[in-house]
């Protein structure tokens, strides 16, 4: 290649590299009239892509379409030649989240006044027919205080066709929407909660759904469990509205505008501010996984910055553990209402009906746990040894059918039921202790989740108690109606 290739691209003279990501490298560079701007190349085995051009078209067709000072503005773009690559406005900063990480929380004026310009990058993009799809800390730099939102790289117009495959989640866990996460028809709704997550992380410096494992962090983005007790207390009916699982529930990026224009920190009579309806805080859940650094985590995502100098791909990270959050106490309400007593009236149902049905009842649960224990293994970020694993799950089976031929002998020999009766109780023993006693948490975080991937939103959850408490009350009735 030679010193003129390397040195200009068209008719863009090339100063240095200021960022890198998985799909292209962000230089440094001079227009004709010596103006600062930046340019995004395609690594050249992305270019050779004909999905990852189409990716950069999409990208470039996009960024054209929205107009807001608030939002990165393409210059130009050249992606047929060789080396295919855009050019957008030079803004000297840094990114929102290496300002938090570097600096701590912003103070309330700031998240105020991030919030509003967030707010109107949205108005804008969305005006546009746009959805961004990926807006988070690291795609929003921090220019003279305001906020400038970048990198369209997963961005797709509205019904466009989709990018990715089903069931593939691109973007960052604690910043997608629960809709996306479930692969459901995403709106630009999902914009609106990726904006309030990103506030809630300027406020707080910490990311709003736990700093958990993947699947901890997604479980709580999908039940609605943020922590807005993290949050000032002036900010989280914002914060609130725009967390929803729903998306039908959430404000649009113009009355979310109109509602920050409204936020006020200084203290009201009356005491704090009342968290939104339907909005959960975060369960203990999180706490059953291992937890992870998520400064640490950061660094292995897309980071290609669309029009910042100061992304250091190489600087040392601090490999801090994080601490696990505080447990909260057991809110029954909380409870009643998420996919987790949904689990538990499944769980009953399935005890009844193993009292009446013993044999065959009792070999489905068996199975079910089985099941659910294998998806378990085989889905664990630090898996055992297969042969550890098969012991612990032989030896759990032979746990729970002690504990059911336990309990049927005492009641047997306590003349309270007949050795039938007792036998048929003795089944629904065991189906509970597959799931309760010692051992049985993997099995059980499982089925949480898929509950939670199957349930998309409070409204479904609700309807879903609907209709499993009438049934498991009245297998509970004919259960008893046997053994006695």
């Amino acid at each position: 290649m030679s010193a003129q290739t390397q040195e200009h691209l068209g008719p863009y003279r090339v100063i240095g590299k200021i960022g890198e990501g998985g799909m292209g490298v962000v230089h440094l560079g001079l227009d004709g009239g010596g103006r600062e701007v930046a340019i995004k190349v395609l690594h050249p085995y992305v270019a050779a892509d004909l999905k990852a051009r189409d990716r950069l078209s999409r990208e470039v067709e996009t960024m054209r379409r929205v107009r807001s000072p608030y939002v990165a503005e393409v210059i130009d773009a050249e992606l047929t030649g060789d080396r295919p690559y855009v050019v957008t406005r030079f803004a000297a900063g840094r990114t929102l989240e290496d300002t938090v990480l570097a600096n701590g929380p912003m103070p309330a004026g700031e998240v105020i006044k991030l919030a509003r310009g967030l707010c109107q990058a949205l108005v804008g993009i969305h005006a546009a027919g746009v959805i961004h799809r990926d807006l988070k800390p690291s795609n929003v730099m921090m220019v003279d205080g305001e906020p400038l939102v970048i990198d369209f790289g997963i961005a797709h117009l509205v019904n466009a066709s989709r990018l990715t495959q089903t069931g593939m989640i691109v973007g960052t866990p604690g910043f997608l929407a629960p809709e996306i996460i479930r692969a459901a028809e995403i709106t630009q709704a999902a914009d609106v909660h990726a904006l309030a997550s990103t506030v809630f992380f300027a406020a707080t410096g910490q990311p709003p759904f736990g700093t958990g494992s993947f699947e901890a962090v997604c479980f709580n983005t999908m039940e609605g469990r943020a922590r807005l007790d993290k949050a000032p207390a002036w900010l989280r009916d914002w914060l609130g509205r725009a967390l929803q699982v729903d998306p039908a529930a959430r404000p649009s990026a113009g009355e979310l505008l109109r509602l920050a224009g409204a936020l006020d920190p200084a203290p009201r009579r009356g005491g704090g501010t009342r968290l939104a309806e339907r909005t959960l805080t975060m369960d203990i859940v999180s706490d059953l996984l291992p937890p992870v650094d998520y400064s640490a985590r950061r660094q292995e995502e897309d980071h290609s910055p669309a029009v910042a100098p100061t992304r250091q791909a190489d600087r040392p990270e601090e490999r801090r553990p994080a601490p696990p959050p505080p447990r909260e106490p057991f809110d029954l309400r909380r409870f009643l209402r998420g996919s987790d007593f949904v689990g538990v009236l499944m769980l009953v149902t399935l005890i009844a009906m193993t009292v009446v049905m013993p044999v065959g009842v009792g070999l489905l649960a068996a199975a079910i746990w089985l099941v659910l224990r294998a998806v378990e293994y085989y889905f664990a970020e630090d898996r055992r040894e297969l042969l550890v694993t098969a012991l612990m799950t032989v030896g759990h089976m032979v746990l729970a059918l002690a504990f059911g031929t336990v309990a049927a002998g005492l009641l047997h020999m306590a003349a309270v039921l007949s050795a039938g009766h007792a036998e048929s109780l003795a089944a629904g023993a065991f189906t509970l202790g597959l799931f309760v006693l010692p051992g049985a948490g993997p099995a059980r975080r499982t089925a949480a989740r898929g509950l939670a991937r199957l349930l998309p939103g409070n409204r479904a959850t609700v309807v879903t108690v609907a209709v499993m408490g009438p049934v498991a009350l009245t297998a509970v009735i004919v259960a008893l109606v046997q053994a006695l």
